[in-house]
């Protein structure tokens, strides 16, 4: 996509100068910063020992509890583990999480990333041996329109278990596009 300014037509009469040039300042200050608007969010565990239980219904991974402190141009919330594009953004998400599953056994669990609450990748599978931690990391790009909400999932392929998460982080960056 390519970003260009053109100025109005000047007015014909010498005292609409003023305005005029008011005007397309304004003008240029907006298109100023939509080139420079940031999309960068993200939220992380903090404080390891969250739980979540698994099921074979895909649940939201609400175990952050810390925003990054330098989001813009994305509502990160913890309590509902969504991501909410203010404005319409090429993106890339980076998720990374260390966990425990208890209980899980070796049977898989499926972790899956969602827009507007419809699966957008194929689901990652993490398999757990017993009790031990296991990691998964993965990115994503994509893009998002104003008001698209991203949220990552996870649930078991079967039976049920409770995670308990060491690590959880997930940050999205992204650039300003017109779609």
């Amino acid at each position: 996509m390519r970003f260009e300014y053109v100025p109005l037509p000047p007015p014909q009469d010498i005292n609409g100068i003023p305005v005029y040039i008011q005007n397309e300042l304004n003008r240029i200050a907006r298109f100023l910063g939509g080139l420079s608007e940031v999309h960068d969010g993200g939220m992380y565990l903090s404080t390891a020992g969250a739980t979540m239980d698994l099921t074979a219904t895909p649940e939201i991974i609400t175990a952050y509890d810390t925003v990054n402190a330098f989001t813009e141009g994305v509502v990160c919330d913890t309590d509902a583990g969504t991501f909410t594009f203010i404005s319409p953004s090429r993106a890339r998400l980076d998720f990374s999480m260390s966990l425990n599953d208890q209980g899980g056994g070796q049977l898989p669990s499926l972790v899956g990333v969602y827009l507007n609450g419809v699966l957008v990748e194929p689901t990652f599978t993490i398999t757990f041996t017993g009790s031990q931690y296991s990691q998964l990391s993965f990115s994503l790009k994509g893009t998002a329109a104003a008001g698209d909400v991203v949220t990552i999932r996870m649930s078991k392929e079967s039976g049920t278990s409770t995670a308990t998460f060491e690590r959880v982080r997930a940050d999205i960056e992204g650039k300003a596009i017109d779609i």
